[in-house]
């Protein structure tokens, strides 16, 4: 309605005047309103003709241009004597607009002699004036229009953009003052940050020393205006506001660009990195005590192997000792492993480190309460068990037909300590000499040292006794824990 209303108007007046309806008009001009004297001639109508924002021009009955204003000349890019005289249709390219028969306005082509066509909205009125018919077409440039359309357009896409958005995204302008912010940015500036300066909105603090250099090189001002022209792409930042110290952020700006391709401000993005670098510090904690654990079973392997050798009598007794304790270390880490270093119960440890040794067919025997290890006990305990299950293969009670081993447990002091008995029944007599082996002191020491706790040994006729009592919980610090048993004398 806004396009049809000044056409209307125009039409109104220009009927008006060669009608003799109106002695005077008012036209705004350069230099502001004035008003025109009409007495019947000519050149009114031309001085209002003239002062139109639009393109007007008049054909004659054969739909040749008879006069054209100022405007029209200045749409397409011609003089006055060049367009006089042509025919109308020679204006367009493509369809050529014809009169409606309700008035109404068509669109068109127009076609500029210094470049492409140009859209314009064509009104067409037949008239006669002083006797002659004539027609008065009107011609409004639409690219202003429909550049105002892209502009509100590109504007609402911005906007929704700006509101789906999950991480922090503002826009600055030249001066580093923010124009646009997204929902998320609103949320961590504690209100709208539209207007103010990105530093005032946002106050940044280095995330590392790594950081702290780039940010350093910057004026709070210097650094708005370095947001808003040059590119900045990942520096770990923090915001020094209320709630938010913990989090971290990865700041980030490119500029923002015209048609012209020059830079009108920048884009910058906050995007929080928190969980990233919590999950990279727990990667370096974890790695740091993978490496320690290696080390730690490199040790115990070394030192296995040493004491082993030492103990043998022969090269495949040895083979055979070593193997059979490198593998009790490989069964306890593979549990440990599968547990994801939190621990497992005792009834479970028991089936997996004695699977080997017949344990669920009658000739292993376990009875006790539900306990839970902690991982820490977890190795230690499995080589125990380990030596006991292959002393009772090679000398005790699983070497005979039909001897067994009774496992039991039970808690002490109100739960905190185990008390667990091997009792082997139904093998040999039992010929103990008074001399200890490796196993015998790889026992008493993994139980010492590494479960800080006691290990006793019978050897009655009737079969071996063992009893180990260590505490569930650690009662001090890493620090404090004496050194492993297993370790090189």
């Amino acid at each position: 309605m806004q396009d049809e209303r000044p056409r209307n108007e125009a039409e109104e007046t220009v009927e008006a005047i060669h009608q003799g309806n109106v002695d005077a008009v008012v036209v705004q001009g350069p230099e502001g309103p004035q008003v025109i004297m009409l007495q019947g001639a000519d050149a009114p109508y031309h001085v209002l003709v003239e002062r139109m924002s639009d393109g007007a021009l008049t054909l004659d009955g054969s739909g040749s241009i008879v006069y054209v204003n100022s405007r029209l000349c200045a749409l397409t890019a011609q003089t006055t004597a060049e367009l006089v005289g042509r025919n109308f249709a020679s204006l367009f390219s493509g369809a050529v607009p014809v009169q409606s028969a309700d008035d109404s306005a068509s669109e068109a082509q127009l076609i500029r002699a210094d470049g492409g066509p140009l859209p314009v909205s064509v009104w067409m009125r037949q008239m006669t004036m002083g006797g002659v018919v004539a027609t008065l077409v009107t011609l409004t440039d639409l690219s202003i229009h429909r550049h105002a359309e892209e502009v509100a357009s590109a504007e609402r896409f911005a906007r929704s953009i700006l509101e789906q958005a999950t991480d922090a995204i503002v826009v600055l302008a030249l001066d580093g003052r923010i124009t646009h912010a997204s929902g998320v940015a609103e949320q961590l500036a504690g209100a709208s940050p539209v207007g103010q300066l990105f530093s005032d909105a946002f106050p940044l603090d280095a995330q590392s020393a790594r950081h702290q250099g780039t940010l350093a090189r910057f004026s709070r001002e210097s650094l708005d205006r370095a947001l808003a022209t040059k590119p900045f792409h990942g520096v770990e930042v923090k915001l020094r506001k209320e709630g938010l110290s913990g989090r971290s952020f990865l700041l980030s700006a490119g500029p923002l660009v015209n048609d012209a391709k020059a830079i009108v401000g920048s884009i910058v993005t906050l995007i929080d990195i928190t969980e990233r670098k919590r999950a990279e510090e727990q990667q370096t904690m974890l790695v740091a005590e993978l490496n320690h654990r290696v080390k730690n079973i490199l040790a115990i392997v070394q030192s296995v192997a040493g004491q082993t050798l030492r103990t043998s009598p022969s090269l495949p007794a040895f083979n055979k000792a070593f193997s059979g304790r490198i593998q009790a270390v490989s069964i306890a880490h593979d549990i440990l492993t599968q547990t994801r270093w939190i621990g497992i119960g005792l009834n479970e440890l028991l089936s997996t480190v004695l699977a080997p040794y017949g344990i669920g067919e009658g000739r292993l025997i376990t009875e006790g309460a539900p306990v839970l290890l902690e991982a820490r006990l977890v190795l230690p305990l499995s080589m125990v068990l380990h030596e006991l299950a292959t002393n009772a293969s090679k000398y005790g009670a699983l070497s005979a037909p039909f001897g067994k081993v009774a496992i039991s447990w039970r808690l002490r002091d109100d739960g905190r300590r185990l008390e667990l008995i091997w009792l082997e029944r139904g093998g040999p007599a039992v010929e103990h000499r008074g001399a200890r082996g490796f196993g015998t002191t790889l026992i008493d020491r993994v139980v010492r040292f590494d479960l800080d706790g006691e290990a006793s040994l019978d050897f009655p006729p009737e079969g071996l006794r063992c009893v180990l009592g260590f505490a569930l919980s650690a009662e001090t610090s890493p620090e404090e824990l004496p050194g492993s048993a297993v370790r090189t004398d």
